[in-house]
């Protein structure tokens, strides 16, 4: 019995450090895409490499860590480009949770269902960005704003996104927990490979 329950606890914390590793990745991803967007790499624009990371998370974690981790994202895209705290999250967050409630119970996780689901979010986000911060606002030049600006970092954050796509995918095969199912418990004292 106590041999049981030292593996038992000892697959627990072999989980919760594969988890915590697993978060790590992602959120050491959103640093490095901030750093990118608040450094100023490209003149006049920047890739929002931050919508495909969040959509890519999404579809890989379950509903709840999919709107955190999206409204977290969301913050960090309006700390990075000087918006409305909280405009983008606003929107990534029932984004991130609808690609999350997709992929558990209609569609495969695969690159090309990610592929038109970020299409579909980025457009989203490019749309009321350049609806509610320029046209709404009677804002002079818009039409060069998004010509010059909205377009080209979302446009490229689309192109990108494969790459992001097989980065979180990579870390989250890698590092997700084990899944443990115990059919019977006749088979106590066999060695399992988990």
């Amino acid at each position: 019995m106590g041999s049981r329950n030292f593996k038992f606890g000892a697959l627990w914390k072999r989980e919760r450090f594969r988890t915590f590793m697993r978060w790590f990745f992602y959120s050491s991803a959103l640093l490095l895409f901030y750093m990118f967007m608040a450094g100023g790499l490209f003149r006049g624009w920047q890739p929002v490499l931050i919508i495909p990371l969040a959509i890519a998370v999404a579809m890989r974690e379950n509903e709840l860590s999919a709107s955190i981790f999206g409204a977290v994202c969301g913050l960090v895209i309006d700390i990075a480009g000087g918006k409305l705290f909280g405009f983008s999250g606003i929107w990534l967050l029932p984004g991130c949770l609808a690609a999350a409630l997709l992929v558990s119970h209609l569609i495969k996780v695969n690159l090309l269902n990610f592929l038109w689901l970020n299409i579909a979010v980025c457009s989203l986000m490019a749309v009321s960005d350049y609806f509610f911060r320029y046209i709404l606002w009677n804002v002079s030049n818009a039409r060069l704003v998004l010509t010059g600006f909205i377009i080209p970092a979302h446009l490229s954050a689309v192109i990108i996104s494969p790459l992001i796509y097989l980065g979180v995918k990579y870390i989250s095969k890698k590092l997700s927990p084990f899944e443990f199912y115990r059919l019977s418990p006749s088979n106590d004292n066999e060695d399992e490979d988990y």
